[in-house]
């Protein structure tokens, strides 16, 4: 009788066992599965932001080519492309009317932008340097407004005498207060001195 009871207390503990043993392989298919699944999802959110990456850069090149001579340069911005037009070359100093040198560089600018971006969102940036406002100060009171004047105007250039629709553009007056330079170099005060014609969407 003990003999009899001692083998079905072992056959018990098998069953218990052999329980807890597959349902702990349960669990680690499970795991694997799931982590199988969250690699393949990051492999393919990898996949999407490199070729994201590629087409911007090709974007970037084409507009180079397309904008050779007119002064303006291209650059990828927090995944945006951004054309940039150096205050040097588009305005006189401390002024926020464009020269009346560069309408025809503009126009090129404002074509390549119909061509490669038909359609979507464009947001125009002003931006200026650190120094404060001296010789034009009776007509703009600080950096913000003649960042936002200078972007003002070549919003109107773009929509008045290129055609781009009105409704898809806004401008933005940043003042010195976005650089991509150091302000305490002549080079690079000149870098911060621009205005960016930002292509935020592309529908």
């Amino acid at each position: 009788m003990r003999l009899k009871f001692s083998f079905v207390r072992y056959l018990f503990l098998c069953v218990i066992i052999l329980s807890v043993g597959c349902a702990g392989m349960n669990r680690l298919r499970e795991e694997n599965l799931s982590m199988s699944q969250r690699l393949q999802e990051l492999e393919s959110k990898n996949a999407l932001l490199a070729e994201e990456r590629d087409k911007l850069e090709n974007t970037k090149r084409s507009l180079e080519e397309s904008l050779q001579g007119t002064g303006a340069s291209v650059r990828i911005k927090d995944g945006k492309i951004a054309v940039m037009l150096p205050s040097s070359v588009f305005f006189n100093s401390g002024q926020a009317t464009l020269k009346k040198g560069v309408k025809n560089s503009l126009t090129k600018v404002c074509n390549a932008i119909k061509n490669d971006f038909p359609s979507g969102t464009i947001r125009i940036e002003g931006h200026t340097d650190s120094d404060p406002i001296k010789r034009t100060r009776s007509i703009y009171a600080s950096n913000w407004e003649l960042s936002a004047m200078r972007a003002a105007n070549v919003l109107h250039f773009l929509v008045g005498t290129c055609g781009l629709d009105s409704k898809r553009l806004h401008i933005a007056g940043f003042g010195e207060y976005r650089p991509i330079a150091s302000n305490n170099t002549k080079e690079g005060k000149k870098q911060n001195r621009r205005v960016e014609i930002v292509v935020l969407t592309t529908r």
